[in-house]
């Protein structure tokens, strides 16, 4: 049992010094190379995972072989280095920049993808600037439009989903908020935008049924003269609701505001008919 371990060390030690040789070896290439030297050197480093050696020597190198076949496989591989260390725009910058000088190649289409996916990577939660998100929408849009039978495409229209959803839960937790603070105008307005925009969302139940019960509280709080009409606003959304929701968990305190809008609406008309 002794015996073996002592043969495991040994073996053990001998892989780890000539791995460390190969990498100093590599190293001084990479200094010192000439250029298919520090060409193998870039690769060496790139399969290990030491991504940051493997940038330099990439980025060096597509210079060294700027206008040949070769500066294509630097550029591929600079901008997956830079993926690899999670610098994801930066990244995206170089797959953009591949995708722009080689349309044709038969790497574009992933290329193409990786864009997007690094705009999702940065993108942030939905109570945070979206740009990176809306960047990455635009971005999976496109490669979907672009390459509509790639394996990817699927996985594209997921993380559309998702993304998607953020930029709906953002609208309508800011929507939400006017109604919070008994802005029922503003409410109205952003709830019926949120809806509109994002028809498939999860938030639209509970989205639609705010916006009617701030139909209902903006005609509480109109002018005598707009009064009836935000009312009838009021009936009308409710109809919509629950025709949509019918077995929504809002039905019942949607039915007990409908009540009070259709009560507060035959007041006005009983007294416009008095007058």
């Amino acid at each position: 049992m002794n015996k073996a371990f002592i043969i495991t060390g040994l073996l053990a030690a001998l892989l780890l010094g000539a791995c460390s040789k190969e990498y100093r070896n590599f190293s001084t290439l990479s200094r010192k190379g000439n250029l298919a030297e520090k060409d193998s050197a870039a690769f060496f480093f790139y399969k290990r995972g030491d991504y940051e050696k493997a940038s330099y020597l990439f980025e060096e190198l597509r210079g060294a072989y700027r206008g040949t076949e070769r500066a294509k496989t630097m550029l591929y591989h600079f901008a997956y280095c830079k993926y690899h260390t999670n610098l994801f725009s930066i990244a995206a910058y170089y797959f953009e920049e591949y995708v722009k000088q080689y349309p044709t190649d038969a790497l574009t289409s992933e290329c193409s993808y990786m864009i997007a996916y690094c705009f999702y990577l940065e993108s942030a939660p939905y109570n945070l600037d979206q740009s990176a998100n809306r960047k990455a929408m635009s971005q999976f849009q496109l490669f979907v439009n672009n390459y509509p039978y790639h394996e990817k495409v699927e996985e594209s229209n997921r993380l559309m989903t998702d993304l998607r959803e953020r930029l709906a839960r953002k609208e309508f937790e800011e929507a939400k908020l006017y109604y919070k603070v008994e802005n029922y105008k503003a409410a109205v307005t952003a709830l019926s935008a949120m809806i509109q925009t994002y028809p498939d969302s999860r938030y639209r139940e509970e989205a639609q049924f705010l916006l009617f019960k701030s139909a209902v509280f903006l005609g509480d709080y109109s002018i005598a003269d707009k009064q009836k009409n935000r009312y009838l606003d009021a009936i009308e959304l409710y109809q919509r609701f629950v025709d949509k929701y019918p077995s929504s968990v809002y039905v019942k305190e949607a039915e007990e505001y409908y009540l009070k809008a259709k009560k507060s609406l035959g007041k006005l008309t009983a007294e416009a008919e008095k007058s």
